[in-house]
């Protein structure tokens, strides 16, 4: 696998997938602008290579923008991408500890911090201000000692001050406030730039308590090479493009928001944990990697794809064991609605799924079944089954009162949503009233 961000940048040029822009942009929307356009087209990754205002500096986008993206991040062809990582994920590698590395090679502390130096971007047009969308944040429990490795927004507050937008529910806002109820901070790095496994491990649906670097080890093959931070006790990646040490001022707390967040919406200014920065490392001629969030798809939502249909093909192969496939669809941010075809063997076994799955408490808002025979992927196949093989009155399911996104602009009160679950299988033994028209002889035309 590839050793650092630079040697994956390499190959995916000579694949034809990275774009180099030499014209100037502004990191003020500008460069979000690229991004959406490049997802919108399922185009290459974008290197950025003259910034208005940052001489010398490079920023790198839509890096994830493409499932082919994720898959060559992985080493694995996109049609391989769910079967690989259920696979991968497992095979955990612990990382390796080194003495130095390239993200070593310049360092800040005291007054040389500033943030301000940083090419942060703005994306959305009433988003409150820059961001760091993309940098792994990696924390110790404060009763274990345990790394968690994670994903989440940070805004740009002053010279040496980020926010950290780390809800309760999520692992680093745990361990945020269990440092709290001890009268003390949480020290957090944040590693921007590198290697695609480090990303696409962060948001393995792991246990708290499971450091997600041996799951990044596991999905490249060999572990991750860590080195100690400068001024906090935490492990970074050794070849990140640049790493920000701080640690969270007990108790306070800063508006964060609007923000345009993956429903396609914006979240209201919430209030968010203070980040007081210690250090700044970075390689020579660094490079800014920022990604897009907003209205589907954009790497915020090829990101997590896997993750959540890794969990929802495990769960619901508990209940049924021969579940043929499984797609969060992109319409559903990845996140709200999942298509699970299975072979039933049983009536009531995909009503059975469906409530299994609602009660994951990974977002899931609308569950489909279907049968073996329709392409999960498919949205016309999905839509005939629902058509052709389910009744509203019989087999719709709601289920009042469960917990959601913070961020469904949609729900009644915070965290609090309905999920459904639709029944689109056809009944046993009545497969000859439901089959698909089939006309032989048409894999043999070939004047079209």
């Amino acid at each position: 696998m590839f050793e650092d961000l630079r040697g994956y940048l390499s190959y995916l040029e000579e694949q034809g997938q990275l774009l180099r822009i030499s014209e100037e942009v502004d990191v003020k929307y500008e460069i979000a602008a690229g991004i959406r356009k490049t997802s919108d087209v399922c185009g290459p990754a974008l290197l950025f290579e003259s910034i208005k205002g940052f001489a010398g500096w490079r920023v790198l986008g839509g890096l994830f923008a493409t499932r082919k993206l994720v898959g060559l991040g992985l080493g694995v062809p996109e049609e391989q991408l769910l079967e690989r990582y259920l696979t991968l994920e497992e095979k955990r590698i612990p990382p390796e500890m080194v003495q130095t590395g390239p993200v070593k090679e310049i360092c800040w502390r005291g007054d040389e911090i500033d943030l301000f130096r940083l090419p942060m971007v703005t994306h959305s047009e009433k988003d409150v201000g820059p961001y760091i969308t993309i940098g792994a944040q990696i924390g110790k429990d404060p009763d274990t000692g345990i790394r968690n490795v994670s994903i989440h927004r940070m805004l740009l507050l002053g010279k040496d001050r980020l926010s950290l937008w780390a809800p309760a529910d999520h692992h680093l806002g745990r361990m945020i406030l269990k440092a709290e109820e001890r009268g003390r901070g949480l020290e957090v790095a944040t590693a921007v730039g590198v290697e695609p496994a480090i990303i696409i491990g962060s948001q393995a649906k792991v246990p708290f308590g499971v450091d997600e670097f041996h799951v990044a080890g596991g999905l490249r093959g060999v572990p991750v090479k860590l080195v100690k931070c400068e001024t906090i006790d935490v492990e970074v990646p050794a070849a990140s493009e640049i790493v920000i040490e701080g640690i969270t001022l007990p108790g306070e707390r800063v508006a964060d928001g609007p923000y345009g967040e993956y429903p396609g919406t914006y979240s209201e200014s919430k209030q968010s944990p203070v980040l007081k920065v210690t250090s700044i490392t970075m390689r020579q001629n660094p490079i800014y990697q920022t990604a897009l969030t907003g209205l589907p798809v954009t790497e915020n939502h090829t990101l997590i794809e896997y993750a959540n249909a890794a969990v929802i093909y495990r769960e619901a192969k508990k209940i049924v064991p021969e579940v043929k496939a499984v797609h969060v669809t992109p319409g559903g941010t990845f996140r709200h609605h999942a298509v699970v075809a299975i072979k039933k063997r049983h009536e009531e076994e995909a009503r059975n799924v469906i409530l299994a799955l609602l009660s994951l408490g990974i977002g899931l808002k609308q569950v489909t079944v279907v049968d073996e025979d329709i392409d999960v992927y498919d949205p016309v196949d999905v839509e005939w089954a629902l058509s052709t093989r389910m009744q509203p009155d019989r087999d719709i399911i709601i289920i009042p009162r469960i917990a959601c996104s913070t961020l469904d602009p949609s729900v009644p009160k915070p965290r609090t949503t309905a999920g459904w679950g639709i029944d689109a299988t056809m009944p046993i033994g009545e497969n000859e009233r439901f089959q698909k028209i089939k006309i032989p002889g048409v894999e043999k035309v070939k004047y079209l």
